[in-house]
């Protein structure tokens, strides 16, 4: 690894850090280089704005995210959706409800002001959504979820109800939000055993 490389690492680092714990409106570059322990000059060298470097923090941060959510259709996806809930979760009580979603944090934040930020968010937020509607998809293809339900409006749906219940988690210091959400926005749609759809 280059000087550069190693300059531009620890920028990346401390930003997620710092866009995680504080949002993208309560950190600044100022923050961003105290906490990377470089001048402030070296920031501009990589990234042209703070809007600049949260997408760059995006790209590093969300592909860790979507990772809790296993795609091989080895065992059973409504198993792999709770433990989705259960890891994110787990993440969250890790570092004491203090962090939420990174993304997440944008998408409450972002306005017209940030347009590249905000159309980064969007398309991440529809790749989150792709992935569970593979799930989904797999899950009404084996009968554990009713396949009368729209795969990509339950999918929007279930996303829309896990932030929901990060952003709460975040503001209660509770896990209770994140089990709510497995009852209320999965269990409804689970086919329950002699269950059956016309």
């Amino acid at each position: 690894m280059t000087r550069g490389d190693a300059t531009r690492e620890k920028l990346l680092k401390a930003a997620i850090s710092l866009f995680h714990e504080f949002g993208y409106n309560g950190t600044s570059v100022q923050d961003i280089v105290s906490k990377a322990e470089v001048p402030k000059g070296s920031f501009y060298n990589y990234f042209k704005s703070k809007e600049e470097a949260a997408i760059a923090a995006s790209d590093v941060f969300y592909p860790y995210a979507l990772e809790f959510l296993e795609l091989e259709n080895t065992s059973s996806p409504v198993s792999r959706l709770r433990k989705y809930f259960r890891l994110t979760l787990k993440e969250m009580q890790r570092y004491g409800y203090v962090r939420g979603c990174l993304v997440g944090n944008f998408a409450a934040e972002i306005t017209n002001a940030t347009p590249a930020l905000k159309k980064r968010v969007t398309e991440l937020l529809d790749e989150a959504t792709r992935r569970i509607a593979v799930v989904v998809s797999q899950a009404q293809e084996t009968g554990e979820i009713n396949p009368g339900v729209t795969t990509m409006d339950l999918s929007r749906f279930i996303l829309n109800s896990l932030y929901g219940a990060i952003f709460r988690s975040k503001t209660d210091r509770s896990q209770r939000p994140m089990k709510l959400l497995e009852q209320f926005a999965l269990d409804p749609f689970v086919v329950k055993k002699n269950q059956h759809f016309l």
